[in-house]
């Protein structure tokens, strides 16, 4: 009878910590791992003189402290508004040398806009605006 209801309460330990560890897990199956919008110090918009124009995106972020890295960059064009996201990832209660740092990207939004209009650059809130060259 001892040996039931040791062999049951394992069972449901067992089960109990494989339901909490998925329920615990980001969108990419990490279980300690902190994503974040990042802080956005810089948005420059650039053309490139080629033909046709190329736009693109110089974003200068940081990182908060020595375990913080860039995780991803997304856009998104909605008409002539342009949303990127930039995340930031760390580890989950760790701790880490506190030394503020920035990375820098570059990000290509091609050249499919037209002639003569305004477009909206919208990185994690912070605005930038351009005209698509004549």
């Amino acid at each position: 009878m001892h040996r039931l209801f040791l062999t049951a309460g394992i069972v449901v330990s067992v089960l109990a910590l494989i339901f909490f560890s998925h329920c615990l897990k980001d969108a990419d199956g990490n279980t300690d791992i902190e994503i974040k919008p990042a802080p956005i110090h810089e948005v420059d918009i650039r053309i490139a003189e080629s033909y046709p124009e190329q736009v693109f995106v110089y974003v200068k972020g940081g990182l908060p402290d020595g375990c913080t890295s860039l995780k991803d960059i997304t856009m998104e064009k909605d008409g002539n508004i342009i949303n990127i996201t930039v995340t930031v990832q760390r580890p989950k209660d760790a701790i880490c040398i506190q030394v503020y740092s920035f990375f820098e990207e570059t990000v290509n939004l091609g050249s499919n806009f037209i002639r003569g209009q305004n477009y909206i650059v919208n990185v994690n809130g912070t605005i930038a605006e351009f005209t698509y060259p004549l």
